[in-house]
C-alpha cells in the first residue's frame, strides 16, 4: 500500500467557513472566479487545520500532539508527536537553519460548486463598545451562504511514521514507531472526517462539514487522480466523468469504498447506478469510513 485517496462532498447550512481579508466592516467569504462567476473556497490552510483539529480533540490515552508555541513552531518530534509526524513541520535551530519533515497527509482547498451569487445573503452582526454608558457598537456586515463544497486528502502511507535516508544512492525510509503505531495515525486521519467541527464563526453559525458523499480508494501508486472523480456540470454529477475516473483509479486501487446521503445529488439514482456497474457497493459516509478503517486494520502496510 503507496496511498490513500480519498475526496468527498459536504452540503452546508448558511454559514461563513472561511473569511477573506475583507474590510473594517464586512466580513467576507474566500472566493474564486470561474469563467466570470465567484464561487466560495475554505483554504487548504484552514482544511489542514480542521482536521489537524478534529484529531486532537479525539486523542486518548497517553497519545501527544503538540501545541505551537508563541513563534507557531510545533515540538519537531514526530516519533512522539502525532501531528508532527502526520502533517510535518519546520523548526528553526539556532546556527543551523531549519529542520523539516514533508507532510504524508496533503489536503486540498473545500470548492464550492455552485455559483457564490446565487446562493449567498448579507447578515449583520454588532459589536458593543466597552467603557460607554450608552449601549453603543458598530454595525459589521457577514456574507453567508449555502453551498456543496468538494475537498480531498491524500496520504503517502510509506512516509507515515518514517524518515527518508539516503544509502548507496537511493532514498529508504527508515520507520521509528512500528507497523501497527502507523496504522492508528493514519486511521485517525480517516476517523478525523466523521468529527470536523472546529471551523471558524461556529458560535453563531452553527452547521455541518462532514462529508455527505465519500469515496475511499487503497492504491498501489501514490497519485492524486482520484480528485477529478467529483466534478458538477449543469447542477449535476458528471457521472461520465465519474466513471471515467473510476476506471483507471480501478486498475492500483484494490480495495474502494463509496458512502452516500440521500439528497445531496440531484441525479443521484444515476450516480448509484454507475457505481453498481464499477461493482462497487453504495453505503452511508460513516459506514465507508469504517469499514476503510478496518480494511487498513487488516491490510499490510
Amino acid at each position: 500500500m503507496k496511498g490513500i485517496e480519498i475526496v468527498w462532498l459536504s452540503k452546508t447550512d448558511l454559514t461563513n467557513l472561511n473569511s477573506g481579508e475583507g474590510e473594517s466592516n464586512l466580513v467576507d467569504i474566500k472566493k474564486f472566479k470561474k469563467n466570470g462567476v465567484e464561487y466560495p473556497y475554505v483554504s487548504g490552510q484552514a482544511m489542514r487545520y480542521y482536521i489537524k483539529e478534529a484529531i486532537r480533540r479525539n486523542l486518548s490515552g497517553n497519545e501527544f500532539m503538540c501545541v505551537p508555541n508563541d513563534r507557531g513552531e510545533p515540538c519537531g518530534k514526530p516519533q512522539k508527536c502525532i501531528g508532527c509526524d502526520l502533517f510535518g513541520f519546520m523548526k528553526a535551530i539556532k546556527d543551523k537553519g531549519a529542520e523539516t519533515r514533508v507532510s504524508p497527509v496533503k489536503v486540498s482547498p473545500a470548492i464550492g460548486l455552485l455559483s457564490f451569487d446565487d446562493n449567498s445573503t448579507l447578515d449583520f452582526l454588532t459589536r458593543r463598545h466597552r467603557g460607554t454608558e450608552k449601549a453603543e457598537g458598530d454595525i459589521v456586515n457577514v456574507e453567508l451562504g449555502v453551498n456543496i463544497y468538494k475537498a480531498g486528502i491524500a496520504i503517502d502511507v510509506q512516509r507515515v511514521g518514517g524518515e527518508e535516508k539516503i544509502e548507496d544512492r537511493q532514498i529508504k525510509i527508515e520507520y521509528f514507531i512500528d507497523e501497527n503505531e502507523r496504522k492508528k495515525r493514519i486511521a485517525k486521519v480517516l476517523n478525523a472526517l466523521r468529527f470536523l467541527t472546529g471551523y471558524s464563526k461556529q458560535a453563531r453559525l452553527l452547521t455541518d462539514f462532514t462529508p455527505d458523499f465519500i469515496i475511499i480508494a487503497f492504491q498501489d501508486v501514490y497519485s492524486h487522480r482520484l480528485q477529478k472523480a467529483i466534478e458538477f456540470k449543469n447542477g449535476k454529477l458528471d457521472i461520465e466523468r465519474l466513471k471515467a475516473i473510476m476506471d483507471e483509479v480501478r486498475q492500483y486501487s484494490p480495495a474502494i469504498f463509496v458512502g452516500l446521503l440521500p439528497g445531496i445529488l440531484e441525479n443521484e439514482e444515476e450516480a448509484k447506478e454507475a457505481f453498481k456497474t464499477l461493482e462497487l457497493e453504495v453505503k452511508t459516509p460513516d459506514m465507508a469510513i469504517n469499514e476503510a478503517i478496518n480494511y487498513l486494520n487488516n491490510s499490510k502496510l
